[in-house]
C-alpha cells in the first residue's frame, strides 16, 4: 500500500515540475530548451519506425556526468564498433554541448518522468542495457526498466548516510537500487554506505572521470589566440566562476597585475557578462572582442574551458561559494595548483586531495596569493604537490575497464 502511495505522490511531484517548465518557457532560455527538448524526443518516439537494435542506453544528468559516462562510451564503441548507443541527458547544460558527440548513435533529452514517456521510451528502444552515471535516480523508469527485466548499471556512484532514496521512510525507492545488476561506485565509504543497507551488488571501481580527463590529455589544445594573448606570461585562469567568486578573482588579479588573467563565467549570458565586467575594475576585454592592450580576458562562450589549461599556471575553480565547486580533475591533469572555494565537502577528489595537501581550499584572496607566493619561490613545495598530484592519478585510473570487463558478460550474451 504504502509502495503505491508512494509513487502516487512522486508522479503528482512530477506532474508539478512539468506544469512549472510550461509556464515559464518563454521567460527561461534553459527551461524553453528543455521544453522544446523533451517535445522532440516525445514526437520521435511516437513515430512508427522504431530502431530494431537493441541498443545500449547511457543516461546522464549533465555536463559533468557525461564526462563520467564518456571514457565508458569510448571503450564500448572501440571494443564493440557495431553496438548502437543512446546517450540521453536531463539538462540543456549537457545536451546543447553534446548533441553532436561522434561516438552515441543517438542523443535525446530524458522526456519527464512520467510511466506513461517511460513505456514509450522502452517500445521504441528496446534496449539492452540501462547505465545510469552516478547519481541519475528516476524512480518511474527505474520501476518500467526492471519489469521489463532489462539490466541497469549504476556506474561512479557515490553515496552517503543522509541521501533520501535511502532512508527507511522511502524504502521502495531503496528496493529499486538493491535490484540493479551492478552499483560502480567511486570509494570505500560508499560501499559501507550500501552494505550496511543489506546491498550486496556493489563493487568499488573509482571514478571514470580521472579515465576522461587522462584520456583527453593533449587532444584539445588551446586556441592560438589564447597563446598569443597569453605570450609567455605567468597565466591564471578561474573558471566556472559565478559572481560569488569575482571578489577572489579581484584580489587576487590585484595582487599580481604582471600576470595574465582569464575569467571563464559559469554563466555566460550577457547580463552576467555585464554585471562581471562592472565588477572587474581593471580594463578588461572579452574574447569575443579584441584582446590587445589587455590582461585580463573574459570568456563569453561555452565549451572552451577545459582546453585553456593547458596554458595556465594556476586555476581557481568557482562555485565553491554557491552549492559547489565544479570540475578539478581537468586542471588538475597539468600539475599546477587549483583553489576553490570553501563548499567542496560532497566531492571526493576535493576531500582526497586536499587531505593529501594537493588541492587549496580558500576563504579569502590573501590565503591564495600566499601559496601563490610559496609556489613560486619553493621549490621542495612544488616537487611535493606535483608529485602528490601525479600519484593520486596514477592509484586512481582504471575504472572504465573495470566496468567494461563487467558489461562485456552483458553485451556478448
Amino acid at each position: 500500500m504504502w509502495q503505491r502511495l508512494l509513487f502516487i505522490i512522486y508522479t503528482f511531484g512530477i506532474h508539478l515540475g512539468n506544469f512549472f517548465i510550461y509556464s515559464n518557457k518563454f521567460l527561461n532560455n534553459k527551461i524553453n530548451q528543455l521544453y522544446k527538448g523533451r517535445r522532440d524526443t516525445l514526437n520521435r518516439i511516437r513515430s512508427n519506425n522504431p530502431p530494431k537494435n537493441n541498443p545500449i542506453w547511457i543516461h546522464c544528468a549533465s555536463l559533468g556526468e557525461f564526462e563520467q559516462g564518456r571514457p565508458l562510451i569510448e571503450a564500448i564503441k572501440s571494443t564493440y564498433p557495431d553496438e548502437k548507443i543512446i546517450l540521453s541527458f536531463f539538462s540543456p547544460s549537457g545536451y546543447e554541448i553534446r548533441k553532436n558527440y561522434p561516438y552515441a548513435d543517438e542523443i535525446i533529452y530524458l522526456p519527464s518522468d512520467l510511466p506513461e514517456n517511460n513505456r514509450r521510451l522502452l517500445e521504441y528502444y528496446n534496449p539492452k542495457i540501462l547505465i545510469l552515471v552516478k547519481y541519475e535516480f528516476w524512480w518511474n523508469l527505474i520501476r518500467e526498466v526492471q519489469q521489463k527485466h532489462i539490466p541497469i548499471i549504476s556506474i561512479s556512484g557515490v553515496f552517503r548516510d543522509n541521501d533520501y532514496f535511502l532512508k527507511q521512510f522511502v524504502k521502495p525507492f531503496r528496493n529499486l537500487l538493491i535490484h540493479f545488476e551492478m552499483i560502480f561506485v567511486q570509494d570505500e565509504a560508499s560501499e559501507k554506505v550500501l552494505s550496511e543497507r543489506n546491498f550486496h551488488n556493489v563493487e568499488i571501481a573509482g571514478d571514470t572521470r580521472i579515465d576522461s580527463v587522462l584520456n583527453n590529455l593533449n587532444k584539445n589544445p588551446a586556441p592560438k589566440r589564447i597563446h598569443a594573448f597569453v605570450q609567455g606570461k605567468k597565466t591564471i585562469i578561474y573558471g566556472s566562476v559565478w559572481l560569488s567568486d569575482i571578489h577572489m578573482a579581484i584580489g587576487v588579479m590585484q595582487a599580481f597585475p604582471d600576470y595574465k588573467h582569464i575569467i571563464v563565467p559559469h554563466d555566460v549570458r550577457p547580463e552576467n557578462i555585464d554585471n562581471l565586467r562592472r565588477w572587474i575594475t581593471d580594463d578588461s576585454r572579452l574574447y569575443s572582442e579584441s584582446d590587445d592592450n589587455t590582461d585580463v580576458l573574459i570568456i563569453d562562450n561555452i565549451g572552451m574551458l577545459s582546453s585553456l589549461y593547458a596554458v595556465a599556471d594556476y586555476v581557481y575553480i568557482g562555485g565553491g561559494f554557491r552549492r559547489g565547486i565544479h570540475n578539478i580533475l581537468e586542471p588538475l591533469i597539468y600539475r599546477i595548483p587549483v583553489f576553490f572555494g570553501p563548499k567542496y565537502n560532497k566531492f571526493n577528489e576535493a576531500v582526497t586531495l586536499n587531505e593529501q595537501e594537493s588541492v587549496f581550499p580558500v576563504r579569502k584572496c590573501d590565503e591564495m596569493i600566499a601559496i601563490i607566493n610559496q609556489w613560486e619561490g619553493d621549490t621542495v613545495f612544488r616537487d611535493t604537490v606535483k608529485a602528490s598530484i601525479e600519484m593520486y592519478f596514477e592509484q586512481n585510473r582504471g575504472a572504465t575497464h573495470k566496468i567494461l570487463d563487467y558489461l562485456k558478460q552483458i553485451i556478448e550474451i
